[in-house]
């Protein structure tokens, strides 16, 4: 289910209790931070690649880390001598179990944290906390009957509900996966090219997003051109996203990524740079682009 993403075999003990790693700690206080933009368009742009929403904003783990440090140095004035641990995303710690414990939302079908007055865009940090805290009750599960989430995903990485296979998400595969992206897996990927927003974007609780006020405001648009990525003018690009989570994908997966795109899109003015990358020297990227010529091409 990790796909090449050991890290999550790993320190199983300390991600099920926080005092595996912060041996006084007595209480969790999770927080939420939206990164919604109600109304916001979904449609993709001809030509472009898709982003995930949170990845083109300032890299909300030290922003929010910042954020958590700044609560617990006010709890330390409440009460002296408090101990108080932030964490977001990095620390070996099930963040998402206890954010659903402490009442921010159940678990959705699509593994999701869900909000009844957020949706699914909102990012979770917490502090560990060396004070005993009145314990929250996690809310009711709300998705019912629903599967559009299970029902759209483009490449079938749900097994069933409550259960995401990473080895066959899109966002595994744009920022995980190392090598190519497997041949049966490419035209699911369709236009993404850093995570995938899909099963949210068909959410019915997203209709009750809120826009983020705690994170920065998008420093690049959700779709990207394709050209930029692949082609000469992708150091500036590199430029641009400098400091947000999608320029933590080496240049290498981008380009992939790109080239795959290309290719779905059928758009015979990509055809130039994809020869280009065909006859180059790495491997992956060549066969990447010979894949997206047949598709250029119009055969199977």
């Amino acid at each position: 289910m990790h796909g090449e993403m050991d890290y999550m075999a790993r320190n199983t003990d300390s991600r099920r209790d926080i005092r595996a790693w912060m041996k006084d700690a007595k209480s969790v206080l999770m927080c939420g931070f939206s990164y919604g933009e109600p109304g916001a368009p979904h449609a993709p742009k001809e030509g472009h690649g898709r982003v995930a929403r949170y990845a083109v904003r300032k890299d909300y783990h030290e922003v929010l880390r910042e954020k958590m440090r700044s609560l617990g140095n006010w709890l330390a004035t409440e009460v002296p001598g408090l101990h108080a641990v932030p964490f977001c995303d990095m620390s070996p710690i099930l963040e998402r179990s206890y954010a659903s414990a402490a009442g921010l939302g159940w678990q959705g079908k699509n593994t999701m944290l869900l909000g009844a007055d957020l949706g699914s865009y909102f990012l979770i940090a917490g502090l560990g906390l060396d004070i005993e805290l009145p314990a929250d009750s996690s809310g009711p599960d709300r998705c019912g009957t629903c599967t559009k989430c299970l029902d759209a995903c483009p490449t079938g990485a749900f097994p069933g509900a409550y259960t995401l296979d990473a080895s066959k998400c899109i966002a595994y595969f744009t920022i995980e996966t190392k090598g190519a992206i497997p041949e049966g897996f490419r035209e699911g990927v369709g236009d993404w090219v850093y995570g995938c927003d899909v099963c949210q974007e068909v959410c019915p609780w997203n209709r009750f997003e809120k826009p983020a006020r705690v994170l920065p405001p998008a420093k690049v648009a959700t779709e990207l051109p394709l050209e930029e990525l692949a082609g000469p003018a992708s150091a500036g690009l590199r430029a641009r996203l400098k400091g947000l989570p999608v320029a933590r994908a080496v240049r290498k997966r981008l380009t992939r990524n790109a080239l795959l795109a290309m290719g779905n899109s059928r758009l015979e003015r990509f055809r130039p740079i994809l020869e280009e990358h065909a006859a180059g020297p790495d491997p992956v990227l060549a066969e990447q682009a010979r894949w997206s010529l047949v598709k250029l091409s119009g055969a199977a």
